[in-house]
């Protein structure tokens, strides 16, 4: 049985003029990355995979290079598509997404419904899997698709195991049935 290891990527720096989806990690994220090194090795993870999205891909990177891993960016890991939402506070942004998990056929953020998301995350999960030969895999990719992906194989609501990620983080799922302990693993603060 193969683990697969779902990681939120480490903190970004917030740029409120540019979109999230563009944001890069901070120096605090870049230093957590030893971290998440240390983490992957104790899981045993022989394969690395990030989103695309630069903040991901960045702390996979630096994963990687510190790890000896070798990097695969894949396509449709990345974040709810949040096309026009704009920066948000932290209490309109918990709002947004709780309505976003809740309604999970509405369009409720950018241009693509929790539903969607969760097709796509898990298409390319799937794919991951198919080729890794049974190895222990790690995913580095964003809260929300995390959330949802753990929720859907689990009891744990998706918005709950969401305010329980931090930056960085990582959850530990047990192929082929993706079944989940419960635990959260974060950085310590």
């Amino acid at each position: 049985m193969a683990k697969l290891v779902l990681a939120k990527h480490a903190p970004p720096e917030i740029a409120p003029e540019i979109p999230s989806a563009r944001w890069v990690l901070s120096e605090e994220g870049r230093l957590r990355c030893d971290w998440l090194t240390d983490q992957l090795a104790a899981q045993g993870v022989s394969r690395l995979y990030s989103s695309l999205e630069p903040k991901t891909l960045e702390t996979a990177a630096l994963v990687a290079v510190r790890s000896g891993l070798v990097l695969e960016p894949r396509p449709n890991l990345h974040e709810n598509d949040r096309t026009g939402l704009g920066f948000r506070n932290q209490d309109e942004l918990h709002q947004c997404i709780r309505e976003f998990f809740d309604q999970p056929d509405k369009l409720i953020i950018g241009k693509e419904t929790a539903t969607s998301a969760l097709r796509r995350f898990t298409e390319s999960i799937n794919a991951i899997l198919s080729e890794g030969h049974g190895r222990d895999v790690a995913i580095v990719t964003h809260g929300t698709v995390l959330s949802l992906f753990v929720a859907h194989h689990s009891a744990i609501g998706p918005f709950d195991l969401w305010m329980c990620l931090g930056f960085p983080s990582y959850v530990v799922l047990d192929t082929p049935a993706f079944s989940f302990d419960g635990a959260v693993h974060n950085y310590p603060d």
